[in-house]
């Protein structure tokens, strides 16, 4: 199913540690009756984006010119926040709106305003949610994989899962905007991030959320693999040269693999992509554009820190949660560390 996308703008109310917008140029007017007639000509399901689309005091007016313009579907992508704030909800769903794709990085307010930079920003983006849902608007959820809350994403899922959200995305931190000019410490390693997601994705499956992941190479997503979305070109290490997977694979960012390098990438067999819920799948429109890398893979490799140790974070999230390591790994996948027998 293609679902196209059109932007408002690119000013945001957020300031999150992982914005890859960040640094993208915000001058010249976007004309959104022709950008709607464009979309329409090859599909009858949009999603407004941004930056915050909600900043856009149009926004009512935009929904309901895409429905008359025949759009079945029509969605806007929002951190949530000014919806909550302006009691957007109702005019939105009066004008049209089918559904919302929401971001929501924590499981409490700690971690999420955390990574948004915005303090209260998590309590309006769970009214923005309970409101959307109550005006039986489709929600489809968003949390972006970093270093911060890899070890909290089955949490997330939990919360989710127990709040109606029609779906939900695991996505990868990518490597560009102001992700870029802080990747130690946005940017998990991912040998060590993945058991933790791929954890969470079964809790999801466990509490009925269709959920999926994009950005993560097919090799570290075992059973999961199926649920991937590699809409996004990246890089390869040399290990994947010959992949019988690669045509099909997300790949890494290409300053990854110069920061990490690709020890932890490895061969796979192909496997068929999940075909099932294929309109909540399409929903996950993505960033679009994103900023221009901050460093090239030369420089990364000439900032890495000695030793080997990344920077620690300045506030990352402070949790029991996030202190786990091996207690953690023992707890959701135990088969690690049962002795092997004789």
């Amino acid at each position: 199913m293609i679902r196209a996308s059109v932007r408002l703008t690119l000013e945001c109310d957020n300031r999150c540690v992982f914005c890859g917008q960040d640094g993208l140029d915000r001058s010249g007017d976007v004309d959104i009756e022709a950008e709607l007639r464009r979309a329409r000509s090859v599909t009858d399901a949009v999603t407004f984006v941004g930056g915050e689309p909600a900043l856009d005091p149009h926004l009512v007016e935009h929904v309901a010119r895409a429905r008359a313009l025949g759009f079945r579907r029509v969605g806007v992508q929002t951190n949530g926040r000014r919806i909550a704030d302006g009691a957007l909800v109702e005019p939105l769903a009066r004008a049209g709106l089918t559904d919302m794709h929401l971001s929501i990085h924590g499981h409490d307010a700690a971690a999420h305003d955390y990574h948004t930079g915005a303090s209260g920003s998590f309590e309006r983006s769970l009214a923005t949610l309970a409101a959307a849902r109550a005006a039986r608007i489709d929600v489809v959820v968003t949390s972006v994989l970093t270093r911060s809350s890899f070890r909290i994403m089955a949490e997330i899922a939990q919360l989710l899962a127990g709040r109606g959200v029609n779906a939900w995305l695991v996505e990868v931190a990518r490597t560009a905007g102001r992700a870029a000019d802080a990747r130690d410490r946005v940017v998990p390693r991912l040998a060590l991030a993945m058991p933790f997601a791929l954890h969470a994705l079964d809790v999801a499956a466990r509490a009925g959320m269709p959920a999926w992941i994009r950005g993560a190479p097919s090799c570290l997503l075992g059973p999961f693999a199926r649920r991937a979305i590699t809409d996004v070109p990246r890089a390869f290490a040399s290990a994947c040269a010959g992949c019988d997977a690669r045509p099909s694979c997300a790949g890494v960012d290409l300053e990854y693999l110069a920061r990490f390098g690709g020890d932890e990438l490895t061969r796979r067999a192909p496997v068929e992509p999940d075909a099932e819920h294929a309109e909540l799948r399409a929903m996950f429109v993505g960033v679009g554009e994103l900023a221009p890398r901050a460093a090239t893979p030369l420089r990364t490799r000439v900032e890495l820190p000695m030793l080997g140790k990344v920077k620690p974070a300045v506030a990352e999230v402070s949790s029991r949660a996030n202190k786990r390591s091996g207690d953690a790994l023992r707890e959701i996948l135990p088969a690690l560390f049962e002795p092997k027998k004789p």
